[in-house]
């Protein structure tokens, strides 16, 4: 990272698979502020079935757990929910971060698309990243939603004229 660089992103943030019971504690704890305490979405933040077959990812800023998402494969889709950010760590690139990382590991898994449903005050950070918004806006609980769906672009199929 050159000086420039570091300057323009003084905090260094870090993406990882949830692989120990505690990063998967510090998952359900930032679920649980950010999904039950500031948004009051949802209470039920913790053993949700698709975390057992799913992959999920912990951000940290300087060290400090501060992100999480999550993506589960369904054939050739890939499904990401379970994105958030602490309060005070967002507008640093956390977001980014974990959706590039999410993106990444279902392109390399063979995924074609990768799909979302977005609260709608986050449309154009997704369609920054390349999704597209699909259907009706609906309400979740009482948060409007829109899914959005990304196509993911294999190298190989472009590189050999398929895509």
């Amino acid at each position: 990272m050159t000086a420039l660089e570091e300057a323009a992103h003084p905090h260094r943030i870090h993406v990882a698979p949830v692989t120990t019971t505690t990063d998967l504690e510090a998952v359900y704890a930032i679920r649980d502020e950010v999904f039950h305490r500031e948004q009051q979405l949802t209470r039920f933040v913790r053993d949700d079935p698709d975390d057992r077959f799913s992959l999920n990812v912990l951000a940290a800023v300087d060290g400090v757990p501060v992100g999480t998402g999550r993506v589960t494969l369904f054939g050739d889709e890939a499904q990401i929910a379970w994105v958030a950010v602490r309060k005070p760590y967002r507008q640093l690139g956390v977001g980014r971060a974990i959706m590039v990382f999410l993106i990444d590991w279902s392109r390399q898994q063979g995924a074609r698309y990768v799909t979302l449903n977005a609260q709608t005050h986050a449309l154009e950070f997704y369609r920054k990243l390349g999704f597209v918004p699909v259907g009706r806006r609906f309400f979740m609980a009482h948060i409007e939603h829109q899914m959005m769906v990304l196509t993911l672009t294999n190298q190989d199929e472009t590189e050999n004229g398929v895509a």
